[in-house]
C-alpha cells in the first residue's frame, strides 16, 4: 500500500512517469520550453523538466561598489530569476574588453551564516586578475535573495538553484554591458555548486561553453540525498514521495544528471582532492570514468592529500582552472611579442638571415646556415633575470627541457592562421620557468626569465631569447637549416605580430 501510494505520488509530482531522459533536448540544441507559464520553481522535479522550462534573467543591477583595485572592481549585484530576487557579486576586470564571463556556484553554506557573494572568494579574485568577468551568484534563499516559493519539502538535487545560476547568465546577457561578453560563458562549481553546474551542463548546453568542476557531489541525486539526509529537518518529505532508489529508481534517475551525462557538449575539467572528507573521492573517480566511457571532453585531476577546498594545491588548481577557460573563451589567435619594445630588440639575427662563422654578426659564432627564429636582444641597462618571457600565442606546453645550444627550452603548440604550430623559446632559465607540461597558456601570460650570458642557463650563449614558430603540431628544435626551402617550414614572427596588429 506505501509502496502505491508512493508511486501515485510520484506521479502527481513529476506530472508523468516515461524514461527520465526521454524529453531532453538534442546535444547541442536549445531547450524547448514545456509551456508558457513562468514557474518560479520546477512543477516537476525532474531534469529533463528544467531542459524544457521557459528560464528569464531580467534586471540586473550594479547596486554599490563592494571594492575597487587596480585590476577589478567589485560590484554588489541583484538580478531577477523568473522574477525572484537573487542577490551575488560580480567583479568586472579593468582595461580593454569586453572579457569572458564566468559564473561561480557556491557549495553549500549554512543560509544563517552566509552572507553575499561568500564561499569562493579566493576564486573570485584570481579569475577577476585574469581577466573574466566574474559572476558569483548567492541562490534563492541565500544573502539578500528571495526565498523558495517551493512549500513541498522534497529534495529537488539543486534544480532551483540551477535555475538561479543559468538565469545570471540570461540576465547578464540582457543586460548588454560593455564590458562583459556574455556570449563566451564559463562555468566553476564547487561541491553542491558542481551538481548545479552538472544539472545546467546535461540539460541547458547551449549556455555554457566550458565547465569546471571543483569537488563535485554526486551525479546520482540518490546518492547526495542518502549522504545528507540526517542534515534535513522533520518535515522533509522526500521519502514519502520519491522513496528510496531501491523503490522507485524512475524518481531518482530523473532527478540526476547522471542519467543525461551523453548530453554534455562543453569540455570539462574535474578536480578532487584524496583526503575530502565531505565529498568522497570515489564520486569525482566515478564521474570521471562514466564521462570517459561516453566519449565527453573530460580532464581529471587528482590531488593527493587535499581536503574539500584546496590548500597546498590550491595555487596549480587555479593555474590550469585559469588557463583551461582561456583555451575556450579567449579568441585562439591572439599573438603577442614575448618581449616589451620587441621591435627595438631585433638587431642581430632576424628570422631567415643566413650566416656563416665568417660573416655572423655575433662573436664568436658556433652555427651555421639560415636562421629559423628571430633573435631578442636586451636593451641598454638590462638584466637577464630581470626580464620576463611571456607567450606569444594561446596553447598548451609541450616541452620543457635543457637543449643543446640553446640551454632552457618550452614549446607551446598554438593555431596560426586556423593552422596547427608550435612555438619555441630558447635560452630561459629553466628554473624561473612555471609553466608546467600540459598547461595552457594564454597570450601574454608568463613563461619565465632570460637565462644568465655565457652560462649553463644559455649553453655558452650570448644573453637572448631566440623565438621560433614551426608549421604542423610536431615539436622542431632546430635552430638553423641548410636551404631556403626548408627556411619555408617555419613563421616569421615579427611578421606574425605585425598582421595581428593589422587585425
Amino acid at each position: 500500500m506505501i509502496q502505491a501510494l508512493r508511486a501515485i505520488g510520484l506521479c502527481i509530482l513529476l506530472g508523468a512517469c516515461s524514461p527520465p531522459s526521454a524529453d531532453l533536448p538534442a546535444p547541442g540544441t536549445a531547450a524547448i520550453p514545456s509551456s508558457s507559464a513562468l514557474e518560479q520553481v520546477p512543477a516537476e522535479l525532474s531534469v529533463a523538466h528544467f531542459a524544457r522550462m521557459r528560464l528569464e534573467g531580467t534586471g540586473l543591477t550594479l547596486t554599490n561598489v563592494l571594492e575597487d583595485n587596480a585590476a577589478y572592481t567589485r560590484h554588489a549585484i541583484t538580478y531577477r530569476s523568473n522574477g525572484l530576487l537573487i542577490s551575488g557579486i560580480m567583479n568586472i576586470p579593468k582595461g580593454e574588453g569586453p572579457f569572458p564571463l564566468v559564473i561561480l556556484n557556491h557549495g553549500y553554506i549554512d543560509p544563517k551564516v552566509y552572507t553575499r557573494g561568500r564561499g569562493l572568494k579566493r576564486e573570485q579574485d584570481y579569475l577577476a586578475r585574469q581577466g573574466f568577468a566574474v559572476l558569483h551568484t548567492d541562490y534563492r534563499g541565500f544573502a539578500l535573495s528571495d526565498p523558495s516559493p517551493d512549500v513541498r519539502e522534497v529534495y529537488d538535487a539543486g534544480l532551483e538553484y540551477a535555475m538561479d545560476s543559468a538565469n545570471a547568465i540570461n540576465a547578464v546577457r540582457a543586460a548588454h554591458l560593455p564590458q562583459v561578453d556574455a556570449e563566451r560563458v564559463g562555468m566553476l562549481g564547487h561541491s553542491l555548486g558542481g551538481g548545479v553546474a552538472l544539472n545546467i551542463a546535461v540539460a541547458r548546453p547551449e549556455l555554457v561553453s566550458v565547465f569546471v568542476l571543483y569537488a563535485p557531489v554526486h551525479s546520482d541525486a540518490w546518492e547526495n540525498f542518502a549522504r545528507w539526509r540526517s542534515k534535513r529537518d522533520d518535515a522533509d518529505r522526500t521519502l514519502d514521495v520519491l522513496g528510496t532508489r531501491e523503490e522507485n529508481p524512475t524518481a531518482w534517475d530523473a532527478l540526476s544528471s547522471l542519467t543525461s551525462l551523453k548530453n554534455i557538449t562543453a569540455p570539462v575539467l574535474l578536480f578532487q582532492g584524496t583526503a575530502d572528507a565531505d565529498v568522497p573521492a570515489e564520486w569525482s573517480d566515478f564521474l570521471n570514468a562514466r564521462l570517459t566511457e561516453l566519449g565527453n571532453d573530460a580532464t581529471y585531476i587528482s590531488y593527493p592529500g587535499e581536503k574539500h577546498e584546496f590548500t597546498t594545491q590550491w595555487g596549480d588548481f587555479m593555474r590550469r582552472t585559469a588557463a583551461f577557460l582561456h583555451a575556450h573563451l579567449t579568441a585562439p589567435e591572439a599573438w603577442t611579442p614575448p618581449l616589451d619594445r620587441a621591435g627595438e630588440r631585433v638587431t642581430k639575427k632576424p628570422f631567415g638571415l643566413r650566416i656563416t662563422p665568417g660573416d655572423s654578426p655575433v662573436e664568436p659564432e658556433r652555427f651555421s646556415g639560415y636562421h629559423t627564429g628571430t633573435d631578442f636582444e636586451l636593451l641598454p641597462g638590462e638584466e637577464p633575470h630581470a626580464i620576463t618571457v611571456r607567450a606569444v600565442c594561446n596553447g598548451a606546453v609541450i616541452f620543457r627541457q635543457w637543449v643543446k645550444g640553446y640551454g632552457g627550452v618550452v614549446v607551446q603548440r598554438c593555431t596560426l592562421n586556423g593552422e596547427p604550430v608550435t612555438a619555441l623559446y630558447g635560452h630561459l632559465a629553466l628554473d624561473s620557468v612555471t609553466a608546467a607540461l600540459k598547461q595552457t597558456l594564454k597570450s601574454g601570460e608568463s613563461i619565465g626569465t632570460l637565462g644568465m650570458g655565457f652560462s649553463d642557463e644559455t649553453d655558452g650563449e650570448r644573453p637572448h631569447l631566440h623565438l621560433a614558430i614551426h608549421r604542423g603540431e610536431s615539436r622542431e628544435l632546430k635552430g638553423y637549416v641548410q636551404t631556403e626551402k626548408e627556411l619555408s617550414g617555419w613563421v616569421d614572427a615579427m611578421e606574425t605580430f605585425a598582421a595581428q596588429r593589422r587585425k
